[in-house]
């Protein structure tokens, strides 16, 4: 990504919470992207807070295939750059 996301490195944000869910697989995909999609943030003149979800790719494709980029894949895979430093890949379903 050549820029931030703007939503979600507000200015004047000084605190940040990351939330990371994993479903059951008793879980039903499209019910649980639809109770995300109607989560709020708070209404508020003063301060306030910016609310960001994302959704695995693997989930996304799930419920919405033909909008899902072809062959995308979560990082599923310990991350390696420059000089054999790695990231372990903590993928969950739901941010």
């Amino acid at each position: 990504m050549a820029s931030p996301q703007t939503g979600i490195f507000a200015l004047g944000t000084t605190s940040h919470a990351y939330l990371e869910f994993d479903l059951l697989p008793t879980a039903d995909a499209g019910s649980t992207v639809a109770l995300v999609a109607r989560l709020r943030e708070p209404r508020t003149t003063i301060g306030g807070v910016n609310l960001v979800a994302g959704f695995r790719p693997e989930l996304w494709a799930v419920i919405a295939p033909d909008a899902a980029p072809p062959g995308v894949t979560g990082f599923n895979e310990t991350v390696t750059g420059a000089g054999g430093y790695t990231l372990p890949a903590t993928q969950h379903d739901v941010v």
